[in-house]
């Protein structure tokens, strides 16, 4: 997972998400969210499921999904015609509902020729992890009410 957080850090994905949605995301704050309250979180996750705290099972759910299944949105991306200059190839800063947003890449595939955007060559290692316990859990459910 964390080889998927440095690979979208090292290529602007909250910045390029920024650009394409025309969302105040910068770098820090996508640090912030993915780099150190996400950890946190998957830690704390992991001690309430071992504990058979509830709440623990719905967030694990939501890890499974959001940051598991949903990253084969990586693969849409580049597709997607960016909210900002999307026929401008070079990085841009702009301010954004107040926000500055510095150095967001085009990964607009029509724009650049290339079909890549942040994140997408690591984006199937969360995927795994999470279509493997959602199948775990759904496998061991069919055994018990059988």
């Amino acid at each position: 997972m964390q080889i998927h957080i440095v690979e979208e850090y090292l290529t602007g994905f909250g910045p390029a998400m920024s650009r394409l949605f025309s969302i105040p995301w910068t770098e820090k704050s996508f640090l912030l969210v993915f780099a150190l309250v996400g950890p946190v979180i998957y830690t704390l996750t992991i001690l309430g499921l071992y504990k058979k705290i509830p709440i623990a099972g719905f967030i694990a759910w939501f890890i499974f999904i959001g940051p598991g299944v949903a990253e084969f949105t990586h693969f849409i991306f580049p597709l997607l015609e960016p909210d900002i200059d999307p026929s401008n190839i070079n990085s841009l800063t702009q301010n954004i509902n107040g926000t500055e947003v510095v150095n967001m890449p085009n990964y607009y595939y029509k724009t650049t020729g290339h079909y890549y955007f942040s994140g997408m060559y690591t984006a199937i290692l969360p995927m795994i992890f999470g279509i493997y316990a959602i199948y775990r859990l759904t496998k061991g459910d069919r055994l018990k009410t059988k």
